[in-house]
């Protein structure tokens, strides 16, 4: 995935305020997968919610290994 794209998806996901699946590796070198819901892309710098964490992250563009958009399921509106 180029630089570009993952801009790209996040910008959308910024925009739409849509969840993201990250790849993510820390300045130690250890990788995770993350979901989180982006507030802001400024700066080479993603902030957002974590949902796994349960509060707000900064992540360094850079570091981000994939990116990939959280398809969330509309509720069921079967009428009963």
């Amino acid at each position: 995935m180029t630089t570009a794209t993952t801009l790209e998806l996040l910008s959308r996901a910024v925009r739409e305020g849509s969840a993201v699946w990250l790849g993510y590796v820390d300045a130690q070198g250890s990788g995770s997968q993350r979901v989180v819901r982006p507030v802001s892309l400024v700066g080479g710098f993603l902030q957002g919610y974590d949902e796994r964490r349960g509060e707000n992250g900064t992540f360094a563009v850079h570091r981000i290994t994939s990116v990939a958009l959280v398809e969330e399921e509309a509720p069921a509106a079967d009428g009963g």
